[in-house]
Formats: C-alpha cells, sequence, structure tokens
C-alpha cells in the first residue's frame, strides 16, 4: 500500500452511532437466524448488549491506537476547530475585560486590581489574537514571539538600593486602642469614629 492510501483510513473515524448500530444488527441477526429467536424480551437484551461490546470494542480502540503508532507517525489536526475554540476563548477575554472595566467604573474592584486583571487579560487576548492570525504557521509564530522576547532590554540593575519608604504608623483608636489604616474613618473593630 502507499502512504497516502494507508493514512486516509487512519484520519477517517467511523461515527459512534453507526458502531452502535451494526453491534445491535450482528446481535439481532445472531438472535433470530442462529438461536431462532422471537421478538421479545430475550431478543431486546441480546441486541442492546452486542450494541454495548460494540461501542466498548470501539472505546478500546480508540484508546489503544494513539499508543500503537510510530513516533514520527503525525496526526493530523483539525484546524477549523481549533480556530473556533479561539475564537470563542478570545470573545469570552474580550467580554470579562468589559465586565472588569464596568466594575472598576462603578467602584466595586479597586484600581490595583483592576489594572492587574486588565492587564492579565489583555495579555491573554493578544496571544489568542496572535495564534489565529498565525493559523497553521506555528512555526513563524514562535519564532515572532522569540524575537520579540529577545528585543526586551534586560532590566537595569539599581547601583544602590533605595531606602524603603517610611511606612505610616496605624492610627490608634481612641475607645479601642485597635491600630487602623492611615485613610481609615472608622474604627475596623468597634466601629467608632476616629
Amino acid at each position: 500500500m502507499t502512504e497516502t492510501a494507508e493514512a486516509a483510513p487512519r484520519g477517517r473515524r467511523v461515527p459512534l452511532w453507526a458502531i452502535a448500530l451494526a453491534g445491535a444488527l450482528a446481535a439481532a441477526a445472531y438472535a433470530t437466524l442462529v438461536e431462532k429467536m422471537r421478538l421479545g424480551p430475550p431478543l431486546v437484551m441480546l441486541t442492546l448488549g452486542g450494541m454495548t461490546l460494540a461501542l466498548a470494542g470501539a472505546a478500546i480502540y480508540r484508546v489503544i491506537d494513539p499508543l500503537s503508532r510510530e513516533r514520527g507517525e503525525v496526526v493530523p489536526v483539525r484546524t477549523g476547530r481549533r480556530l473556533r475554540e479561539l475564537e470563542r476563548e478570545k470573545q469570552l477575554v474580550l467580554k470579562a475585560i468589559k465586565e472588569i472595566e464596568l466594575d472598576y467604573q462603578m467602584r466595586k474592584v479597586a484600581e490595583r486590581d483592576y489594572r492587574e486583571m486588565v492587564e492579565r487579560y489583555r495579555g491573554r487576548a493578544m496571544r489568542l489574537i496572535t495564534e489565529i492570525e498565525a493559523g497553521d504557521d506555528y512555526r513563524a509564530l514562535i519564532e515572532r514571539e522569540l524575537a520579540m522576547r529577545l528585543k526586551l532590554p534586560a532590566a537595569p540593575v539599581p547601583a544602590a538600593a533605595p531606602a524603603p519608604a517610611a511606612t505610616p504608623a496605624p492610627r490608634a483608636c481612641a475607645g479601642c486602642g485597635s491600630g487602623n489604616d492611615e485613610d481609615a474613618q472608622f474604627c475596623k473593630k468597634c466601629g467608632q469614629r476616629l
């Protein structure tokens, strides 16, 4: 056989419903022709057993088949499905960015948390967009990302470490004496106005 004729059957899979139907028909044919069963519960149970046996065999084959392949053999990737998954994930990430921006505008999220989350989501969105643009050409995508990372300047090493900034002393509550944040208006322990 040629390589293309041998690769075609491996790449194409029989749908599970066809395997189940073939198993059920084989069991029903055996029951009616060999065992001379008539329509009834035993025939139905034997037919369902044949269907189950065929599905179990298909599941075992699909588990063992990738393990039995040679190392150099490449399994073709379904690019259409992969691109749809990337597009869906990109839409979800962009939606998350919009929701975070809305929460920040409504003062539900602190500014530091907002900046951190948006930066993380935007980085993920940019990676997804570059993957979508690259399509099947992953080599070019990897080379472009490596070149980008190599162009980044190294972080400058400071000559002398700066002195740590003085941390403000916590405000003590007049009522209970517990320490509170500098910008607190009420005591976090007793609730008294500071």
